[in-house]
């Protein structure tokens, strides 16, 4: 054995046992008299991915390679790296690479379907590598939890709950694997099994971030604020929570408010900014100068309104005392008690704006009806929450006025809503959320899926018919046709997941009633 052999030998046995800096200080030292050391290389990049110096494993890796291409499970790691620094598809041509070399490699096909189904959001591509590492192992509990991910990412909730109670025969530690089937629990609405679920996660892993935050999401769909609301806070941990505001204390309710400046910021979607305006004039009432970060399509809306200052989340920020994420806003002023600060309208639309749609839709002599069917295609839950068009255009009869409250159109809408002059579009003229303010004003009901259309309706207290999944966002609970949040607004929920034809026929009956 050579003096490099026994030198990486001692390296590999220091790193197995987590001695993992005196491991790298002996790559480094055959690194130093072999430059083009594959293992060193190779491992010294292992170390810099598990120490979080990605670039380093990156540059060290790569270079690891160039001395020995063929080498499977350096194109594994290379992976890894380009995974943990977010380039997704540059890290499935590297673990491409590694099945080339190896096709049996267990964790190149454990990783490149974690990838495909959790990164790149194709759990379909990932069922194949999974089958063919169980047919090597059908013991394998990584490919068993794995694959009962992917299955969930598809809403095939059966199949996925029989891979996963396998996973769990298997490794009943795996706190993975409860949280992936509490999940699946969750979309079948079983909400209690899933808190159980949760809760064997979290007695594995007390901090496991992804558990805590699905488990207040399934309190909070049962309805369970007091304990839903606090632990929603967790989702502040996330990786995708991105906070601008450290500099200054965050406010939670537990101090006065009265001559602070609260910042304010809407934190999600345009849906959730309208949901939680309603809490804003409590914040003023308590003595607070409060200004509002917002999406600038809201800012023409809300600005001058709800005794709030608002502002472009893009502007510079400005001098605070403390600051609040938007979702924290009903825990901080006490929906827990039942605070929901349901009191429509609290938004309103502009004059100016209005007397211009109502020439534009011309006058009025029948029942006007607003439908919107399709939300951000980029939302995790879009393909169940939307609608295709051409299944809502049953709705359509002769004897109501029906109107587009899309701004943004598909292609295939567009050119279905060119064919169907019984749907008034307009789209272009929707420029902002001011605009499509002034449009809902005119109308006499929306009929629409959980998009921020339902919320900007309900805040304006409008009739609103609102479609909702099999699974729904928690906010509209389960087994109710109601919602605290909006008076006005009454719930279309699917009773088969997936089965929207239901919905619409029930949607369809509602109507003939309503002008009967």
């Amino acid at each position: 054995m050579t003096a490099s052999n026994d030198t990486l030998a001692q390296a590999i046995a220091l790193h197995a046992r987590g001695e993992l800096d005196a491991a790298a200080t002996l790559y480094l030292q055959i690194i130093r008299a072999e430059p083009q050391h594959f293992d060193a290389l190779h491992m010294l990049g292992v170390y810099s991915l598990q120490t979080g110096n990605l670039p380093s494993a990156h540059k060290l890796i790569r270079q690891a390679i160039a001395v020995n291409p063929q080498d499977a499970l350096a194109q594994v790691h290379l992976s890894a790296v380009l995974q943990k620094l977010g380039r997704h598809e540059e890290a499935l041509l590297a673990i491409q690479q590694a099945l080339a070399l190896a096709p049996d490699h267990q964790l190149a096909l454990e990783n490149a379907a974690a990838l495909l189904s959790a990164d790149l959001k194709r759990p379909q591509e990932a069922l194949p590598l999974l089958e063919h590492a169980l047919r090597l192992n059908s013991d394998n509990a990584t490919a068993w939890n794995n694959m009962g991910y992917a299955l969930v990412e598809l809403r095939r909730c059966d199949e996925a709950l029989l891979c996963l109670e396998r996973a769990l025969q298997l490794r009943p530690d795996s706190a993975l694997a409860w949280y992936n089937q509490g999940n699946a629990l969750q979309l079948q609405n079983r909400l209690g099994e899933a808190l159980r679920s949760y809760d064997a996660a979290l007695a594995l892993q007390p901090d496991m971030i992804d558990a805590h935050f699905a488990q207040s999401l399934c309190r909070l769909l049962a309805g369970d604020l007091a304990q839903g609301l606090p632990q929603y806070e967790w989702r502040c941990r996330k990786s995708a929570f991105h906070s601008r505001h450290t500099a200054q204390a965050r406010w939670l309710g537990d101090t006065p408010l009265a001559g602070q400046t609260l910042l304010v910021d809407a934190e999600q979607g345009f849906g959730d900014t309208l949901h939680m305006a309603r809490y804003l004039p409590q914040l003023a009432a308590q003595g607070a100068r409060v200004i509002l970060r917002v999406q600038p399509a809201l800012l023409p809306l809300l600005a001058g309104s709800l005794h709030a200052e608002a502002q472009a989340d893009t502007s510079p920020l400005p001098a605070y005392d403390c600051h609040i994420p938007m979702l924290s806003l009903p825990l901080a002023l006490g929906a827990t008690h039942g605070n929901f600060a349901a009191d429509a309208p609290y938004v309103q639309a502009d004059e100016a704006r209005s007397a211009q749609w109502q020439a534009r839709l011309g006058a009025r002599g029948l029942p006007r009806i607003g439908l919107a069917w399709a939300g951000n295609p980029k939302h995790d839950n879009d393909r169940q929450r939307s609608i295709p068009l051409a299944q809502l255009c049953r709705l359509l009869t002769p004897d109501r006025e029906f109107i587009s409250l899309q701004r943004d159109l598909r292609a295939a809408d567009r050119l279905l809503l060119a064919r169907t002059p019984a749907l008034r579009a307009y789209a272009d003229a929707q420029t902002d959320f001011a605009e499509t303010a002034a449009l809902v004003a005119q109308l006499d009901l929306v009929i629409c899926v959980d998009t921020a259309i339902a919320h900007l309706a309900g805040a304006m207290g409008k009739p609103v018919w609102l479609l909702l999944p099999f699974a729904p966002d928690w906010r509209w609970m389960l087994e109710r046709e109601d919602s605290p949040w909006y008076p006005s607004m009454r719930l279309f929920r699917q009773r088969r997941d997936g089965d929207w034809d239901e919905v619409i026929d029930r949607v369809a009956a509602a109507l003939e009633e309503l002008t009967a």
